[in-house]
């Protein structure tokens, strides 16, 4: 900037320039030191990598080398393996989309932290399975969408296709490829019998404690989806309300794959405290039960 333009300036604003260029000075020293400290602590390792080496005998380097060698090869298979695993989740003809469109019908930061750990539990459980889905997650935008990217470190790097599209909209754009979606909700008539290829299983995704009764049918029905129920009654005898986590739905689906057994599926994943006790147990306990972060997936 010339004299002249400095002279027209007003003094604040001459200040907040001068603020300005001290701050971006900070900045570029503040990197050249941090630069200068990794360059240091490279030195230093070389350094002591190259001492240590040195002070083996000939028997202990060659160790050294083949134990190095075994661990970097180790490294290089489990990369691998993360990429494969990754390439059979994002292909997988089975597919869940966790429809996450409610972050203003849950309490901030209580449920939106509860939530965010279910997501978790449903990516964790996904990539280690023989048989994982395609996930998909919606709703994810704005301040809860960075609650949940923030509260859930390495989020970013999850195999899972995060749509900045509402669900309505992705619905829309699949209506020409005549793609078929079923929303799961504990309130419809319809039993869901079998997981079909091709097929986009919807779950709700939120903390529901029985206050959000109807909300996910009346949602599909909106939507003009098909719906369908978990065949969660016709397999289990539960204490109480028939509730699940998002992620024991999920579990449930995933389970299913890999045994082709309803009952079985939901055995494995369903808590033993919600199992019905025979009678003559504690009634009050029925009546004081934690049912613990809930979803949709309601059955009375």
């Amino acid at each position: 900037m010339s004299t002249l333009d400095d002279a027209t300036l007003s003094k604040n604003a001459r200040k907040r320039i001068a603020r300005a260029a001290h701050r971006e000075k900070r900045r570029a020293e503040r990197k050249e030191s941090e630069r200068a400290a990794k360059r240091a602590l490279a030195e230093k390792i070389k350094t002591e990598f190259h001492e240590k080496v040195n002070a083996m005998t000939r028997e202990e380097r060659e160790a050294f080398f083949a134990e190095r060698a075994a661990n970097l090869q180790a490294k290089r298979e489990r990369d691998v393996a993360k990429k494969e695993a990754k390439a059979r989740q994002l292909s997988s003809t089975h597919e869940i989309l966790i429809d996450c469109e409610f972050g203003d019908l849950m309490s901030k930061p209580k449920e939106w932290s509860s939530f965010s750990k279910q997501l978790r539990f449903v990516y964790e459980r996904n990539s280690k399975t023989t048989a994982p889905f395609k996930l998909t997650f919606t709703g994810l935008n704005g301040e809860f969408g960075e609650f949940i990217r923030r509260t859930n470190g390495g989020s970013e790097n999850w195999h899972v296709v995060r749509e900045t599209r509402t669900i309505r909209e992705i619905i829309e754009a699949y209506a020409e490829k005549k793609k078929r979606f079923v929303y799961l909700t504990g309130d419809s008539e319809n039993e869901l019998s079998a997981l079909e290829e091709g097929t986009v299983y919807v779950v709700g995704g939120f903390i529901d404690r029985n206050r959000h009764k109807g909300l996910t049918l009346n949602k599909a029905r909106e939507l003009g989806v098909a719906h369908a129920r978990l065949p969660i009654s016709e397999h289990l005898k539960l204490r109480g309300s028939y509730v699940l986590t998002v992620n024991q739905t999920t579990d449930v689906l995933t389970s299913y794959r890999e045994l082709e057994d309803w009952g079985k599926a939901m055995e494995s994943v369903v808590p033993l405290r919600k199992v019905h006790k025979d009678e003559g147990e504690n009634a009050a306990e029925e009546e004081t039960e934690d049912r613990g972060d809930a979803n949709a997936f309601v059955e009375d």
